[in-house]
């Protein structure tokens, strides 16, 4: 047998170096915390003790899990002026609400959760039941009204449980995301068509998202691989955020077309009715999603430079949860924009291509068909706009 190394191997151990899990922090280790935690389970956790509060008790608390969160709180009122905070369990020491761990947390968890059912509701109000998007848009409100049900009953209570349908949901969400932007920017599913590509597509993503949700049950309760989740999600979101921003780019810097086998690729698809090669046209929401990227990126930094919550109560995570409010509200507005103005332009395609095919067919200069105005032109008519009366009929007598 060689002596080489087998690849899969190597892989493999490379991969579980990336997925230490994060076990332990430095306020749960140090010994004064540990000595604290030590006495308060011997004299309130015995038996003969009366048990926790049943507003504790009915959210799962435990006389142990009660004991941690009072040292905690110990430990850190009593840190010397000018001393780093310390985390416990990968968590700094919050003042809970009741049974709630998180409040903040809690709160703007439910503002994210509120904003996307008005996504929702403004999706069914002006997108049509026909326009082949809507499904996917709905799905995709769906997911996310999900993980944020599920990221408020996390920040609620924190087990082992509650965090992996916390991470899992957020992990739909993020792919859920992705494959939608793949699926509109190159035209995969268009309001009035379906590319043969929209099924193995989705496959593809939807196995790389279960796989990824495999390997991490493989892991025992309790050592949940946070570097390795974080970095696939990245890796996702990075993905998602390329696409939109080429995206919107390409209004501005058309991309060179690719002749292969007789066929023409572009990237992304061509705005229709027109090639952006030639005339240039563009959405108006366009530059739209460059603009959201960049403040998404922006207010991911909330994530990436942590701190200690001030008052205990506002953390870097919900300051993160608080700036995705208004953030998702503008992603909901330019999703739904987009996809009636994709379909009114697709819609006013369909009348001039008819009309042109049947000057070619009588080789004469034809007038051309009055085109039916497209869903934006309907859109930017007022309401209630109606013909002036034309005034009182006139008063006839009645026969005598």
């Amino acid at each position: 047998m060689s002596s080489r190394p087998n690849f899969i191997h190597i892989f493999l151990f490379t991969l579980f170096l990336i997925a230490i899990p994060i076990i332990a922090s430095s306020g749960d280790r140090n010994p004064t915390f540990q000595h604290c935690l030590k006495g308060c389970q011997l004299t309130y956790c015995e038996p003969h003790q009366p048990p926790l509060p049943g507003y504790l008790r009915a959210f799962g608390w435990t006389c142990k899990e009660n004991c941690a969160y009072e040292c905690g709180h110990t430990f850190t009122d009593n840190i010397r002026p000018g001393s780093k905070p310390h985390q416990f369990y990968g968590k700094w020491a919050f003042y809970r609400l009741g049974p709630f761990q998180e409040p903040f947390s809690i709160l703007m968890s439910l503002g994210n959760l509120y904003v996307n059912l008005k996504g929702l509701e403004q999706l069914r109000r002006r997108v049509r039941k026909e326009n082949g998007m809507r499904n996917w848009l709905s799905a995709l409100g769906w997911i996310q009204v999900n993980t944020w049900i599920w990221s408020t009953v996390f920040h609620a209570r924190d087990t082992p449980t509650t965090e992996c349908l916390d991470y899992f949901s957020a992990t739909l969400t993020i792919s859920f995301t992705l494959l939608y932007s793949i699926i509109r920017i190159f035209h995969l599913r268009t309001p009035l068509s379906t590319s043969r590509y929209l099924f193995p597509i989705s496959a593809i993503i939807g196995f790389i998202v279960l796989g990824h949700f495999t390997y991490l049950l493989s892991f025992p309760i309790g050592s949940f691989p946070y570097g390795y989740h974080t970095k696939f999600n990245l890796v996702l979101a990075a993905i998602h955020n390329i696409l939109w921003i080429s995206w919107s780019l390409s209004f501005k810097y058309p991309y060179p077309k690719m002749t292969f086998l007789g066929t023409t690729y572009t990237y992304p698809k061509p705005y229709p009715p027109h090639d952006p090669l030639t005339q240039n046209p563009k959405p108006e929401e366009a530059q739209t999603p460059l603009l959201l990227v960049i403040l998404t990126t922006l207010a991911m930094s909330f994530e990436l430079l942590d701190f200690s919550p001030v008052f205990r109560i506002i953390d870097a995570h919900s300051l993160w949860h608080a700036s995705t409010i208004p953030l998702t509200i503008a992603w909901w507005h330019f999703m739904v924009e987009d996809t009636i103005e994709l379909e009114g332009t697709l819609l006013s395609q369909r009348p001039q291509q008819i009309s042109n095919n049947e000057k070619g067919e009588q080789g004469g200069d034809e007038l051309e068909a009055p085109r039916t105005p497209n869903f934006i032109q309907i859109a930017s008519t007022p309401k209630f706009a109606r013909n002036p009366s034309p005034g009182k009929s006139p008063k006839v007598d009645k026969p005598e």
